[in-house]
């Protein structure tokens, strides 16, 4: 074999190495029954080398029909929250650290700020926030008590929420070692994290929790994942 060969060779060896390092990994979350679980928030934490999906810059939280919409969101240290009121009448938006058993961890530490109702023919209220603590928030109303929302707040590229079936999808993770981490707003007690080795064309991940929802959630449009 000439050196050219050799070299032609070696390169295209570092080609197909590359190009398999890429994977895309499917996941179900599964309650305490062994049932899906919807409205899981899964989080991939990874220190194999390759590229990372970029975080989205901007993400919007409505409120909108007494509702938070996305009723649940996954953000990303990097991106900016915008929380917008849409209805008529004035809301707060209050948030904070929650804990097992959704209580907030330390309320002398959260946040709140309040939002006017939109007025016809004029833009509606908004302010935008950055998150400097990664965890599941609680968000809140303190005008209107039954309003609840959340927001979880992460480092990892790699995160997601499970959809009506508990599925979801994390693409572009890298071959090699990693952990899964999962966390739901009626969960009492934390899911151990799980360790994985992330394989090109895996077959899909079950993770089992010990959450026992308390109820259906409302659909309020697609959440944001990566």
């Amino acid at each position: 074999m000439t050196r050219m060969t050799m070299c032609a060779a070696a390169a295209g060896g570092l080609w197909l190495a590359g190009s398999v390092m890429a994977a895309e990994l499917s996941i179900q979350v599964l309650d305490r029954d062994g049932k899906p679980l919807p409205d899981a928030v899964v989080i991939l934490e990874s220190s194999a080398t390759g590229a990372r999906p970029q975080p989205k810059m901007e993400h919007t939280i409505e409120q909108e029909g007494m509702r938070f919409v996305p009723a649940l969101s996954v953000v990303h240290l990097a991106t900016k929250v915008n929380f917008v009121n849409l209805d008529r009448w004035d809301h707060h938006v209050r948030g904070g650290v929650v804990g097992p058993g959704g209580v907030y961890l330390d309320p002398s530490q959260g946040y709140a700020f309040r939002l006017a109702g939109k007025a016809p023919g004029k833009s509606p209220a908004r302010e935008q926030r950055q998150y400097s603590q990664t965890g599941p928030q609680l968000l809140g109303c303190h005008l209107h008590a039954s309003m609840r929302g959340h927001l979880y707040v992460t480092d990892s590229p790699w995160a997601a929420v499970s959809d009506a079936q508990g599925q979801l999808r994390l693409s572009g993770v890298p071959a090699g070692s990693g952990r899964l981490r999962v966390w739901h707003a009626d969960e009492l007690v934390e899911t151990p994290a799980m360790a994985i080795q992330v394989l090109e064309g895996m077959a899909p991940v079950r993770m089992a929790t010990q959450v026992a929802p308390l109820k259906k959630r409302a659909p309020a449009g697609p959440s944001y994942g990566y």
